[in-house]
């Protein structure tokens, strides 16, 4: 069972605790704190050490006004089953991953996440844990590949993409709204923060060590991310763009109520700091591909997953500063591991439109500044 479940409740704080489980029954498929349809809830000064799983740590779903703070969060990844049959159109495969979240919530709405740490010091992204685990391997292949499974994935029987979860996950675009994280440390994170959501605040987080430093996908809405430190990021260190989940309006069918859009953008991307990129644990996975999706780009803006979604629009980009780590001293032996500060798409559709960039210091990368004039 959960270590603690909160259900149906309003106006309960929890605070000053220190959560585990017993050695044995550390690699499990629940959560550490589990919260639903409540709200008011507080979560305070929390110490939750070895719950692996791929559930998450802290689980918050259908609740209102809740807030996570000063919490720590210590090795909540797992070995498990990436299984993404239940869609065969878009995916129809699963394959070994190490998964798992420190803060999830899903289906809410006034959510802050301040003050937290959260860190990964047991299953780290390297060589030896991907051979020992067989991580990547497929375990159930379609007899044709889905709109979202890469042909070279189709074809090897292996995916590269099984670092999987977040530190803070943020999602049910379609319901998900007003959320805050603030003042937040992720350390060996495979995302430091994964949002599908409308009207978020991300400020002041530092994000070390991590595959990706952050996304906004899926219907990600009036996102607003300034002032956030992101080192050693290994693939991207910011990537917007329309995912599967991302749509125009849908009218009623058979069955099924009328959906409003779930739009991607609104965005602004405000004085942040990027360095060390390609210093984290995971280049060796990443470097020299020839891949669908441009990769290995410090901040990437891109076309949506599949060809009818609405495009990413109304994007600002502006103060932000992209530290090439590999240029202090002719002397170091450090290499400039990403390929541009900024990557642009211009053609792949649908591409983002009405993206304004302002005022950054980008450092060149291996082929440049950018794919596109940014004068």
């Amino acid at each position: 069972q959960h270590i603690i479940e909160i259900d149906g409740v309003k106006d309960v704080r929890l605070s000053d605790l220190t959560l585990t489980r017993a050695e044995g029954s550390q690699d499990t498929e629940l959560a550490g704190i589990n919260v639903e349809r409540s709200e008011g809830v507080e979560i305070r000064g929390l110490r939750i050490i070895e719950n692996r799983s791929p559930r998450g740590c802290i689980v918050v779903a259908n609740c209102k006004e809740m807030r996570i703070d000063e919490c720590t969060i210590r090795n909540y990844k797992t070995m498990t089953i990436d299984d993404r049959t239940n869609n065969p159109e878009l995916s129809g495969y699963a394959f070994r991953s190490v998964d798992g979240t420190g803060i999830k919530v899903h289906h809410s709405q006034g959510i802050e996440i301040v003050g937290n740490r959260i860190i990964e010091d047991r299953y780290l992204p390297t060589k030896e844990v991907r051979d020992e685990y067989k991580l990547g391997d497929l375990t159930i292949k379609p007899e044709k590949p889905g709109r979202l499974m890469p042909q070279d994935v189709f074809d090897t029987g292996y995916t590269n993409n099984w670092h999987q979860g977040a530190a803070v996950q943020v999602s049910g675009p379609e319901d998900t709204d007003r959320i805050l994280i603030r003042g937040n440390y992720y350390e060996n994170a495979a995302q430091g923060m994964d949002i599908h959501a409308d009207h978020v605040i991300i400020s002041n987080n530092l994000i070390y060590h991590a595959m990706i430093g952050m996304k906004a996908m899926h219907g990600a809405k009036n996102v607003l991310i300034d002032g956030n430190q992101f080192v050693a990021a290994d693939l991207w260190g910011l990537l917007l763009m329309p995912g599967s989940a991302s749509h125009g309006d849908q009218p009623e069918a058979e069955n099924e109520t009328s959906k409003a859009p779930n739009i991607d953008g609104g965005t602004i991307v405000s004085n942040n700091l990027f360095s060390d990129f390609g210093y984290g644990g995971q280049n060796w996975n990443w470097a020299d591909r020839q891949p669908e999706y441009p990769e290995q780009n410090v901040i990437a803006i891109l076309f949506g997953q599949l060809e009818e979604n609405p495009p990413l629009r109304t994007v600002l980009i502006t103060g932000n500063l992209v530290y090439n780590s590999g240029a202090e001293s002719e002397e170091d032996e450090i290499e400039t591991r990403y390929n541009y500060a900024l990557y642009l798409e211009k053609e792949r559709q649908p591409a983002p439109v009405n993206i304004k960039v302002v005022n950054n210091h980008f450092e060149p990368g291996k082929k440049g500044v950018s794919n596109v004039d940014l004068e």
